[in-house]
Parts: C-alpha cells; structure tokens; sequence
C-alpha cells in the first residue's frame, strides 16, 4: 500500500468513531446526540437527554415531545434551592434564544418520559420526536447507555464514565 492509501486509511479509521454520534436538523435548530439512560426493570420513567443550539436569528421554543416507549414526554428543570433538588415541568416549554445553546442534562433540564412501556436497555435505540414552536416537529433516535452512563460511554466506544451528579 502506499504512503497516501495508507494516510487515508488512518484518517478514515481515527474519524470512525464520528460516524457514531448523530445528530439532528430543523430549520435554525440543531440536535446534538439524544441519548438516554437505562433503567431498572420496572421503572415507570426515564430521562432523554442533549443539546440545542439555535444558530437563527429569531427564537424558537421547545414546547413538547413524544416517544415511542411512553405514555407521555414533558420538558422537566431540575435546580437546588437551600440545599434541596427540586424538579418541575416547564409547562409552556423552554425558549431558545438565536445564537443560544442549551444543554439537556444531569441535574439541570432533561425530557421525563413517564409511564414507561418497556424496561430501557444499553445499547438500544430509542424513537422519538422533539416538538418546536417554530421549526415544528422532528423525529430523533436516544442512543441508551448505562444505567450510570453518559453520552458516547456505550459499547459503541468501549469506555464506561460513571456521572455522580
């Protein structure tokens, strides 16, 4: 093999593991690798978890989802208040400002699918849609990782991370 075959094989081989992430489009919205966590058998809920970027110059609002192993999907803020963790529904959704970026995850904003159809497990793959005011619906698939895991700590790479948060 030559010396440039053999360049190009090392660079498709070290971008490989990009091909993994995916990520999704909806007008000015940009969705970057929904992933969601395993859960214990008989657990009613779970939690979807990414991030958004508004790259538009008006803003947009997620006001809602769906997904195809619950019975319903609601935007949830996670905060603490006097050393307590509280958690409550954004009812009128949660605004994205042009330019802005929010990040879906532990102990801060994340999607609660309630009323659980199925146990979630590692390494599945998850349909869902994400509902904006604006950009309108788009279909999106949560990568499930560990039940202590984060995005991209799967067996698609090999790693495990533990998230104490």
């Amino acid at each position: 093999m030559s010396l440039k075959a053999s360049l190009i094989a090392a660079a498709i081989a070290l971008a490989a593991p990009a091909a993994i992430a995916h990520d999704y489009k909806a007008g000015a919205i940009e969705i970057d690798h929904p992933w969601a966590r395993a859960t214990p058998r008989g657990a009613s809920v779970a939690a979807g978890y990414f991030k958004l970027t508004n790259t538009g110059s008006t803003p947009d609002r997620l006001v809602g989802g769906t997904s195809e192993v619950a019975g319903r999907v609601e935007i949830h803020e996670m905060t603490m208040s006097d050393g307590v963790m509280r958690m409550r529904p954004l009812k009128d959704g949660l605004e994205l400002k042009p330019g802005g970026t929010v990040e879906f995850k532990s102990s801060s904003f994340h999607l609660m699918m309630v009323g659980l159809k199925q146990q979630l497990q590692q390494g599945q793959r998850i349909k869902g849609t994400l509902i904006f005011e604006k950009a309108g619906p788009v279909d999106v698939e949560y990568v499930v990782e560990g039940i202590g895991g984060a995005p991209g700590a799967g067996p698609a790479n090999g790693q495990t991370h533990m998230n104490m948060h």
